[in-house]
């Protein structure tokens, strides 16, 4: 035996608290403990630890089932939520269309207007005042008139332009004779036009008459 001087100071030790942890063998008689494996004891720090292992994954598991659930409801909110306003929105988009349609409809209609009232004028001043046509047409007019409105010869005045002159004088020679027609001259008549008094009847062929009559179609309701 060696002979060295242990001088070091011994503290004593206790075993951690034990157990079987094989139910069998809590029977087992002490005197028997050479016996005893590893597997037959468990210490509580390490039962400890499981427990507290245990609770936690339960706890974790808890928590994201709580987060998955919470997702999924506010996905469903937000959804819901999302698709709501789409509706109104494809409301507010159909109403503004419609709208708008409708807006764009009465501004076509009144430009349309307004541009035909303007080329109506335009051209009731060109035709009235700047455009030359044969003369003989206006002989052929009266002609067409007389026949078609039956209109009495006797004693008929006939309105025409002063540079017309001759000209009816002249077409209508032998029926200013035998019916007493009578040549009345106007400035205010175009060149193209006339107006034929008679017993039955008053006729305005001018051309401002006829695009009064115009204007009067496309100013009325039913136009």
């Amino acid at each position: 035996m060696s002979n060295v001087k242990l001088e070091k100071n011994w503290i004593q030790w206790y075993p951690n608290k034990i157990y079987f942890k094989n139910v069998k063998n809590r029977k087992i008689i002490l005197s028997y403990s050479d016996k005893f494996t590893e597997e037959d004891f468990c210490e509580t720090l390490k039962e400890k630890f499981s427990n507290e292992n245990q609770k936690n994954n339960t706890e974790l598991k808890e928590m994201n089932l709580t987060k998955i659930k919470s997702y999924e409801d506010g996905f469903k909110k937000g959804f819901a939520k999302a698709e709501k306003d789409n509706l109104i929105l494809n409301d507010k988009l159909n109403t503004f269309f419609l709208e708008f349609e409708k807006s764009f409809s009465i501004f076509e209609n009144k430009l349309y207007s307004r541009l035909l009232k303007t080329v109506l004028t335009i051209s009731s001043y060109v035709i009235g005042k700047k455009i030359n046509i044969d003369k003989s047409i206006l002989a052929t007019h009266i002609k067409t008139i007389i026949n078609q409105e039956g209109i009495c010869l006797k004693k008929l005045q006939l309105f025409i332009h002063p540079d017309n002159k001759i000209l009816m004088e002249t077409m209508f020679k032998d029926l200013l004779k035998t019916y007493q027609w009578k040549l009345i001259y106007d400035d205010n008549i175009d060149l193209n036009g006339c107006k034929i008094k008679s017993e039955n009847g008053y006729i305005d062929s001018t051309v401002d008459a006829r695009w009064q009559e115009l204007h009067r179609f496309i100013y009325s309701e039913e136009y």
